[in-house]
């Protein structure tokens, strides 16, 4: 049996105090963040365990199912002892993923409110180590406000996907509400291969309706049916782009907010001259307000031979709870 915890933050709320139970058990503390937004309840859900080297790894997937967050993340020592340097591992309900973006943004971000950066340090810059390699998360404070934005590895174009008619089944909607914006579906990777595809509108956005049995077509093409859909019809007029993700087999029905994805988009948005750019680039995208959890996912990138390249890709974070899960 798992007993959980929970302390709801009025904004000036502090990590302890959380109080005991009564029965021998081993106790896991952790935070509840929200990632790409300044307001409580938007953005992406993640629970992050500051002190992960006390679970057993075989108890996180368990305990990352029990939590049901988008992304449950384990902070643990770096390998080598390197200050501003930690290992993070990331799980879904489902599975353990080698990357995970707004959980690298949430775990700086974490870090901070607990006072973990290193002694003295004057870097702006944290280095985490995933199973896919070292992640970068840049700290930036704009107005009074601070971001953490992580670099994403330079695109790879995996290639195109033609079976429109499929991909259009998926989503519940006619074919011509991809074909009439004259772009392609096309997988994208700059850490994860996503999945990209075009609508036509913000209306047909709304109308999505996900077909689990259609989405195992397209796995079995790609060895994934997870879909990236945006429209450059955007419901605020400061952001570039709309956006909705769906994840099913991440075991995420639909992620409010999507950072790797975010990436890859831009890439995209890039190569099939949607933006306007010089020597630089810059993307907002607005994701999660079908779901009633706003986002606003900010993008920065160089412009290189007329592709994207050094792609930050970030937001604000805000911490709404805590608590602490009593394992006998």
């Amino acid at each position: 049996m798992i007993a959980c915890i929970i302390s709801f933050y009025r904004m000036s709320g502090s990590f302890g105090g959380i109080p005991r139970g009564q029965v021998s058990a081993m106790e896991y503390k952790f935070l509840m963040i929200d990632v790409f937004t300044a307001a409580p309840f938007g953005g992406s859900r993640l629970n992050l365990f500051p002190s992960g080297e006390d679970v057993a790894a075989e108890l996180m997937q368990k305990i990352a199912m029990e939590l049901g967050a988008g992304e449950t993340a384990f902070i643990l020592p770096s390998r080598g002892g390197e200050p501003n340097q930690s290992r993070l591992r990331v799980f879904t309900p489902t599975a353990e993923i080698p990357f995970g973006g707004h959980s690298l943004l949430g775990a700086t971000f974490a870090l901070d409110h607990l006072n973990r950066r290193a002694a003295n340090s004057e870097t702006d810059t944290f280095v985490w180590q995933l199973e896919v390699g070292a992640y970068t998360v840049v700290t930036k404070t704009e107005e009074g406000s601070i971001s953490y934005s992580l670099l994403q590895d330079n695109p790879v174009f995996m290639g195109q996907y033609f079976h429109r008619s499929k991909v259009a089944n998926t989503l519940g909607l006619p074919e011509d509400e991809i074909t009439i914006t004259g772009l392609p579906c096309e997988v994208i990777s700059t850490g994860l291969p996503i999945h990209i595809v075009p609508l036509s509108s913000l209306e047909a956005m709304s109308r999505i309706s996900l077909r689990h049995r259609e989405a195992e077509s397209i796995a079995a093409d790609l060895g994934f049916g997870d879909l990236f859909v945006f429209t450059c019809e955007t419901v605020q007029k400061d952001t570039t782009v709309h956006c909705r993700m769906f994840a099913p087999y991440f075991g995420i029905p639909e992620d409010a907010a999507s950072g790797a994805a975010s990436g890859a988009l831009v890439a995209y948005l890039v190569k099939h001259r949607l933006v306007k750019h010089a020597s630089k680039v810059k993307v907002i995208v607005e994701q999660g307000l079908e779901m009633g959890r706003p986002s606003r996912i900010v993008a920065d990138a160089e412009i290189v031979d007329g592709q994207a390249r050094n792609i930050y890709v970030g937001g604000q974070c805000i911490l709404v709870g805590s608590g602490a899960l009593s394992i006998p």
